[in-house]
């Protein structure tokens, strides 16, 4: 009976949250993606078609500038586009934060991705996603309770 829990398990149980993500680097390289252990990650997965992305990330760029990445690093990561679009997109919009790619979707679809934009806020073994765009201020609030503010 035991071999059906296994079953159970790898059709429905979530990927656990310590296991690293790897996702690909600007030159096509593999990129493993693991918090630090008093760090929080947030993955901000995003599509250049997407049409609320480039101000909700223009947005996040802004509110994250002061966050110190020992305590909260913030990475783009752009789902299943070539990097052509991604390059047109991140010129138009300034985009300076740090950019992976997930080429065919499958860490978004790991992590329980259904629609764009959406973060994955990942510390201390636990993933949390949840669906933005957000105004400037409602990033700074988000992150400054993620321990990107002076008082965290």
């Amino acid at each position: 009976m035991r071999w059906w829990i296994a079953i159970v398990c790898l059709l429905a149980c979530p990927a656990w949250a310590d296991e690293p993500l790897t996702l690909v680097g600007a030159g096509g390289e593999p990129v493993t993606v693991l918090p630090a252990p008093e760090q929080t990650v947030l993955l901000h997965f995003w599509a250049t078609w997407c049409p609320t992305c480039g101000d909700d990330i223009a947005a996040l760029q802004r509110a994250a500038a002061s966050c110190p990445v020992e305590r909260l690093r913030v990475v783009l990561v752009d789902v299943d586009e070539g990097e052509a679009e991604i390059a047109r997109f991140v010129e138009r919009y300034g985009i300076e934060l740090p950019l992976l790619r997930d080429p065919e979707g499958k860490v978004f679809r790991e992590v329980g991705g259904r629609g764009l934009p959406m973060n994955l806020v990942w510390s201390k073994g636990e993933r949390t996603t949840d669906i933005s765009p957000r105004s400037e201020a409602e990033w700074r609030k988000h992150l400054d309770a993620l321990g990107c503010g002076a008082s965290s």
